[in-house]
């Protein structure tokens, strides 16, 4: 499985429009997995968008995606991007079992 992650800090006054951003962004295509959103507590206005792909292939098809495009362009009107990272999944040796 792999992912991606996307780390915003925003204003205080851009948080209600954020998260209501990503409530409309959320991904539509079967081969997301998920899309999470975590808001850090040791920092103000700062989360990680999270989102997980069945395949590298699926993922890349989202990066040149006008949805993706939509998420950036919100992204970069409400915060600032801090980090966009392409992350690989393993699952642990318990959930093998």
């Amino acid at each position: 499985m792999v992912g991606l992650k996307i780390l915003v800090q925003l204003t205080k006054e851009k948080r209600k429009e954020f998260l209501q951003a990503f409530d409309f962004l959320k991904c539509q295509s079967s081969d997301c997995l998920g899309q999470y959103l975590y808001e850090d507590l040791n920092k103000d206005y700062r989360f990680l968008w999270m989102e997980q792909w069945t395949s590298s292939n699926a993922l890349e098809a989202h990066l040149k995606s006008d949805h993706f495009r939509s998420v950036l362009g919100a992204i970069e009107v409400l915060g600032e991007l801090e980090n966009l990272q392409l992350v690989e999944f393993k699952a642990s040796p318990e959930n093998l079992k």
